[in-house]
């Protein structure tokens, strides 16, 4: 099955078959990107991130991958 993201229609994993949607890791980190700090800092791991689903880390002060 191939997956491409909702937000921007590139792919987010690909497979072979058919065609479902997800989101790929830029458009999941800037759409955390977006939420208050305040609600990020209480999702947050101890050392001030947020993981994503894939792994990836937004580290809530830099606004940066980790």
């Amino acid at each position: 099955m191939n997956i491409v993201c909702a937000w921007c229609a590139g792919p987010a994993a690909c497979v072979e078959g058919a065609v479902s949607h997800g989101i790929c890791v830029e458009c999941a980190l800037a759409m955390l990107r977006k939420l208050p700090k305040a609600y990020l800092a209480s999702i947050a791991e101890p050392d001030g991130t947020v993981t994503l689903f894939s792994g990836h880390r937004l580290d809530i002060e830099t606004g940066r991958r980790r």
